[in-house]
């Protein structure tokens, strides 16, 4: 591991949960620092990846049971950055109430969240983009928010499959480009580009 590693690692290995909030109006109260937070549709791997990038095993609750993140979840990074692990959407087993109540608790959260710098928005790399996705990526443009995509469980999927991927997402990124930044192709069973979503968001963890 080169020092550059081991310092990223170190940088977010000094971590701790702050809280779950259910209300947008909690979050509020909470530490004055700058946030990234992770939104995708349910059992995208949102938790698996803030264990990958803060190298903590169960840091982050992670399910197979799709829906189980019902409130948004933050995670403070060596005191000056929060990780934010928002609800998954797009889940149809829960009550209409419940996904109503949980949209509502994402949209005032991007809409109205100061501190947030950068949302990464992750993209099942198998299933690929669905309605619910450009949906988001609608609604982080609306609210003129900065985003990346990160593309999860690539090792599931041929290198000829993911540059096609690539090709077709990056199309539709044209109608986003004032806010969109990057794509980062990970697979938490391999580690594979975690250390390039670390160097990003400590870059971000700087300004």
């Amino acid at each position: 591991m080169s020092n550059g590693s081991k310092a990223l690692n170190n940088f977010f290995k000094n971590n701790k949960f702050i809280g779950s909030f259910e209300s947008y109006k909690d979050i509020k109260q909470i530490e004055n620092v700058n946030e990234c937070c992770f939104v995708g549709r349910s059992n995208v791997g949102k938790s698996s990846i803030i264990n990958a990038l803060t190298r903590t095993k169960n840091l982050a609750k992670t399910s197979k049971t799709p829906g189980r993140t019902q409130s948004i979840n933050i995670f403070l990074i060596n005191q000056n950055i929060n990780l934010v692990d928002l609800p998954g959407y797009g889940y149809a087993r829960i009550s209409k109430v419940m996904r109503d109540n949980l949209s509502i608790l994402i949209q005032e959260y991007i809409e109205n969240q100061i501190n947030l710098i950068r949302t990464y928005v992750l993209i099942d790399s198998k299933v690929g983009i669905k309605n619910s996705d450009i949906d988001m990526l609608d609604l982080l443009s609306n609210s003129d928010r900065m985003f990346s995509i990160i593309f999860t469980k690539v090792d599931k999927c041929s290198k000829s499959y993911l540059s096609d991927l690539e090709h077709s997402i990056g199309s539709l990124m044209k109608s986003y480009k004032k806010f969109f930044n990057s794509f980062f192709f990970t697979s938490t069973k391999k580690f594979q580009g975690i250390i390039d979503i670390q160097r990003d968001i400590y870059t971000l963890s700087k300004e």
